[in-house]
């Protein structure tokens, strides 16, 4: 079983839109998915949790396990 962290952040463009990212050095962040405008009456927050998915429809019995996560 491999060890490694991954950090994931959420930020503002200029647009008013939330941008999604990680990095595995917390230097380097990828995009993860399209920004999307934040709207009142639709955007009440940000609710943490972390998911997997991929496209293929086999399930092969992967799992991730997280110990713990901070917010900052």
């Amino acid at each position: 079983l491999q060890n490694f962290t991954v950090y994931l952040r959420m930020a503002m463009n200029g647009k008013n839109q939330c941008v999604f990212s990680y990095s595995t050095d917390n230097e380097n962040f990828k995009t993860i998915g399209k920004p999307f405008t934040a709207k009142e009456g639709k955007w009440t927050g940000a609710k943490t949790g972390t998911f997997c998915t991929r496209p293929e429809k086999t399930n092969d019995g992967g799992r991730a396990e997280v110990d713990w996560f901070r917010l900052q």
